[in-house]
């Protein structure tokens, strides 16, 4: 709150979201900044301490998978996905989720960009089912639900996941792989995010600017 973000669009009651305060860049200003193309030090990052190229989200997954911190490639071809919106811009929270009430707030859910549960490694040769197919979306975000539901929370309390629009699209209707990755070097990746949340919180260079 005193850098002027609400931490409630980051963390909620058992929120898995990793890095709290980064969000992925939006609209073209934000890409041209981030990419030192123009020259914005007037400005900081709405409702963000440090904007992103989507690597932020990847650092988890990289240490469950190779026991350091995610060096710009791989897994080889596969792409990471988020299954719910995170982003402000075409949110499609109001459609895809129930609230508890009317006067629940549509505002977007920037914890989601890292969450640790809001994400998926999917074939490079489909298209993107996170994107377009709702019933997939829904389907896969129910599954994330089904494995990390019992030590976390995806969402805030006041919204829920919509049950499956038909059996066909039941959990049990689908036979899921075993998960894969390991937790040895689980250690190490808290040593290395505390050191990221302290670079993150740290107070702004003067003048502020994008990073």
């Amino acid at each position: 709150m005193a850098r002027g973000i609400d931490p409630e669009i980051y963390l909620w009651d058992g929120s898995p979201c990793v890095f709290p305060g980064v969000r992925r860049y939006a609209g073209s200003r934000e890409v041209a900044a981030y990419r030192g193309h123009t020259s914005l030090q007037a400005e900081v990052p709405t409702g963000a301490l440090r904007l992103d190229d989507n690597d932020y989200p990847k650092q988890l997954w990289s240490f469950v998978f190779r026991g350091s911190k995610f060096a710009k490639h791989g897994p080889q071809g596969y792409s990471l996905a988020h299954l719910a919106d995170h982003k402000q811009h075409g949110n499609r929270a109001s459609d895809e989720f129930e609230r508890t009430s009317p006067s629940t707030p549509t505002r977007p859910l920037f914890g989601l960009y890292t969450s640790a549960a809001n994400t998926v490694y999917v074939p490079c040769n489909l298209i993107r089912p996170t994107d377009f197919a709702g019933a997939l979306r829904n389907l896969l975000i129910r599954r994330a639900q089904n494995l990390y539901g019992s030590f976390c929370r995806l969402l805030p309390v006041e919204y829920s996941i919509p049950a499956a629009s038909s059996e066909t699209w039941e959990l049990d209707q689908f036979t899921w792989a075993e998960p894969v990755g390991t937790s040895a070097h689980i250690r190490e990746f808290l040593v290395f995010r505390r050191a990221e949340v302290t670079s993150i919180l740290s107070p702004l260079p003067a003048p502020a600017a994008f990073r």
